[in-house]
């Protein structure tokens, strides 16, 4: 016998045992709406830029330990990084596992990086002298 219980099909919020519950509704409620995300403002180490580009970052819990974030730059005239020595490095949570990114602009194609739980980086793949808006997704295990 498991002592997992289902959620109530009613709204109260404690069960006939006087245990915090939930209703199907609410339950049901909460997948469908999902997370609404978290903003954070990326600070890159290495990225080789001219002007001041606009980087803003978004991160969303999928569940308990598994996150989708996103970051988005605008350069100002044009951005570089490169593979393995660019990275962001004040993620708000703290990684519990690898996990991989890949940044993505216009018709430029996209490459992959990774997210490094002992040093809680995200390392960015290579782009040269990027003129248009670029985003940064990636998705990894964080608590």
């Amino acid at each position: 016998m498991s002592n997992v219980r289902p959620a109530p099909i009613y709204d109260p919020i404690a069960d006939e045992e006087s245990r915090a519950s939930r209703s199907w509704i609410l339950f049901f409620n909460g997948i469908f709406e999902g997370d609404t995300g978290t903003s954070w403002t990326p600070t890159f180490v290495n990225l080789t830029q001219t002007g001041t580009p606009t980087i803003t970052g978004y991160y969303y819990r999928i569940t308990r330990r598994l996150v989708y974030f996103r970051v988005d730059i605008t350069p100002a005239t044009n951005t570089s990084a490169t593979a393995g020595s660019t990275y962001i490095d004040n993620f708000p949570l703290v990684f519990s596992g690898n996990g991989i990114c890949f940044a993505v602009t216009g018709n430029l194609g996209d490459g992959p990086g990774m997210v490094a739980a002992a040093t809680n980086r995200i390392y960015v793949p290579t782009w040269t002298t990027v003129t248009v808006p670029l985003s940064v997704i990636g998705i990894c295990e964080a608590g």
